[in-house]
């Protein structure tokens, strides 16, 4: 049996974010079309990994698979502009991981918008009580990444991270 215990953070950070032009000309309708964006797992190993080492916490490995759902979440936030969303729940986050046969002991998740760079989305992540907890959690091993932008909305990009123990 599959034991997931979900620590979760949620920021909504504004940090410096860019406009790609609103859209919002009278009587056009732009429909909220999120895009995937590519972000360098490897790089993002790298940053959160020497933050990690520095506080006594061990080194995560890029896992393809969570890179996959982090990738579809933020995809999915970026189409709803919006972070509050019954998929960012403990529940929430094990039916995602479910749904892609992703078993896991543990599992954390931070979300981040508006961020237009990967060091400021850690950064932020860093800086904030929950998201850091996540960070420096020693129990995690692995981790993945995604980011969506989108042209309409308030945050324009959609950073998700997610860290597990698998079984």
């Amino acid at each position: 049996m599959m034991r997931i215990v979900v620590t979760l953070a949620v920021v909504l950070a504004l940090a410096g974010c860019g406009r790609f032009g609103s859209g919002d000309e009278p009587g056009l309708t732009v429909p909220n079309v999120a895009r995937e964006q590519s972000v360098d797992p490897a790089r993002a190993a790298q940053l959160i990994n020497a933050y990690r080492v520095s506080k006594g916490a061990g080194p995560l490995q890029v896992d393809p698979a969570l890179n996959r759902i982090a990738a579809e979440t933020a995809r999915e936030l970026a189409r709803r502009d919006t972070l509050k969303t019954r998929m960012h729940t403990a529940g929430g986050l094990a039916r995602r991981l479910l749904a892609d046969d992703y078993s896991a002991e543990r599992a954390a998740e931070n979300l981040g918008a508006g961020y237009p760079t990967l060091v400021m989305a850690v950064d932020g992540w860093k800086t904030s009580p929950g998201h850091n907890k996540n960070l420096l959690n020693r129990e995690m091993t692995h981790m993945g990444i995604g980011l969506a932008l989108t042209q309409k909305g308030k945050f324009h990009s959609y950073w998700v991270l997610l860290l597990a123990k698998p079984d």
